[in-house]
């Protein structure tokens, strides 16, 4: 087995609708620093997989309103959805070959929310 990682980020707008008083509840952006791991047993043109291929799935999200997609339509554009909605969308990106193992989603220095693949 052998894993690789990738940092890259996005900027994208978002709110909440917190039964509560908060900043969240207003219209806000961040510029989310997004961690991927991923692995595989077997490499393929040397590679666990292309960068490329991670990068262009997060490039999605990149000056979005996450309010406005539909894959948050159902659920609140917390950090921690916005993780598990890039695990399966990067997950279906590499392929069955490729395990997308970890997913961490940092919506400011201080803060973040981590995906662990099941075990």
């Amino acid at each position: 087995m052998i894993s690789i990682s990738l940092e890259c980020h996005f900027d994208a707008a978002h709110k909440l609708d917190l039964p509560y008083e908060s900043p969240c509840n207003r219209t806000h952006g961040h510029r989310y620093v997004v961690r991927i791991v991923a692995s595989a047993q077997q490499l393929e043109h040397g590679m666990v997989v292309d960068y490329n291929v991670l990068k262009s799935v997060v490039e999605r999200f990149d000056h979005r309103d996450l309010n406005a997609l539909a894959e948050f339509a159902e659920m609140p554009s917390t950090a921690e959805n916005i993780a598990l909605v890039l695990s399966r969308e990067l997950q279906s990106a590499a392929g069955a070959r490729v395990s997308i193992d970890e997913v961490t989603v940092h919506e400011s220095p201080q803060t973040a929310a981590r995906w662990t693949r099941p075990a």
